[in-house]
């Protein structure tokens, strides 16, 4: 077969390399599954007759940290326990130096969770997970009985309450309504503390995973321009990529310098944290920065709110939402106020 010119040639290529990776994937599925079953039989071993409790919520980041308290209650449980929670490989600084965990498991894909657990390999299970969350190359539906037997599912899960209060159902446990918390380890704080950052800075996050939740990059520039304007303050931009392009010493961006624990510990340092709903928000929500949160209307979920604890009391947080819109359309002159209300007036030395 010749070379095929143009879209064709294109969509040859396209088709082809989607079926290597399908099929290496499911090979290195059955290979991982294998090695991982061995590894928690030898776990049980070691553990010396201790049950092999799992907490299953692999992703996404914002989800698990909210559902941290998870792991406080679990251990409450099961205070005998060998407790492990099973998350993917990008999450797993936000459960491994958790005290209430033994270790965690690196999660290949859904189908791979949902072998492990049909093995009867753990002596206990919490699987947060709503079902259907399928992984795209496997052929598997993944299927969370508890959650389907509530009645939960991803098109209204976000009308049930906030990310605690519903996945904690989903895992058959109580509704959990406990604060977040973060730990991070000293070598982590040494770390950030070398970077020499501005103490107090204002800390923005200006951009997610999802377009929806974002807020226009102009209305952001010309937010930090005011802060550095009004106040004294410096503001540090933290995510992926920069969204602010400011030439002024007052702006200091870390994006992509930074790993989710010291990305954590740079918010707990803040004066203020403005942002938008993402896993930093939630970082900020556990570490008790004072913030302003920027939301607005999610595929349909309009009157929604993801945070326990604090922010869902109200304490230390203004969230904006200009409900039945997205976070696109929220007015720039709402989160002005909003910043300058909890900065108070300026201070000029």
């Amino acid at each position: 077969m010749g070379f095929r010119p143009g879209s064709e040639w294109h969509q040859f290529r396209t088709l082809w390399t989607y079926r290597y990776r399908k099929y290496t994937h499911i090979a290195g599925k059955f290979v991982s599954f294998a090695l991982k079953y061995i590894h928690l039989q030898r776990l049980k071993l070691k553990a010396g007759g201790r049950p092999l409790v799992a907490i299953i919520l692999s992703e996404q980041m914002g989800d698990i940290i909210a559902c941290e308290p998870v792991a406080r209650d679990v251990r409450q449980r099961h205070p005998d326990a060998y407790i492990i929670w099973v998350v993917r490989e990008a999450y797993i600084e936000l459960v491994k130096h958790h005290p209430d965990l033994d270790g965690y498991l690196v999660e290949k894909c859904p189908s791979e969770r949902m072998w492990l657990i049909r093995s009867g390999i753990y002596d206990k299970v919490y699987n947060l997970h709503i079902s259907h969350r399928k992984c795209k190359y496997c052929p598997e539906d993944p299927i969370n009985p508890t959650a389907d037997q509530i009645g939960l599912t991803f098109d209204n899960y976000y009308h049930r309450g906030d990310l605690l209060y519903m996945f904690s159902q989903a895992a058959g446990l109580p509704a959990l309504t406990d604060e977040p918390r973060m730990y991070i380890p000293e070598p982590v704080r040494e770390r950030v503390a070398s970077l020499k950052l501005p103490a107090r800075p204002i800390v923005i996050h200006c951009q997610s995973s999802h377009v929806l939740r974002d807020w226009p990059a102009e209305n952001w520039n010309r937010l930090v321009q005011w802060l550095i304007d009004t106040y004294r303050y410096p503001v540090v931009e933290i995510g992926l990529k920069p969204v602010v392009h400011i030439n002024d010493s007052q702006y200091i961006s870390v994006c992509g310098q930074l790993n989710l624990l010291e990305t954590a510990e740079v918010i707990r340092h803040a004066r203020l944290f403005v942002g938008i709903d993402s896993g930093p928000a939630h970082m900020a929500n556990a570490g008790g920065t004072e913030s302003v949160l920027l939301l607005g209307k999610l595929f349909d979920f309009v009157d929604y709110l993801p945070y326990s604890g604090r922010y869902k009391r109200g304490e230390g947080v203004t969230i904006l939402n200009k409900f039945g819109y997205p976070c696109a359309e929220l007015p720039y002159e709402w989160v002005q106020q909003a910043v300058a209300q909890r900065l108070g007036q300026p201070k000029f030395v």
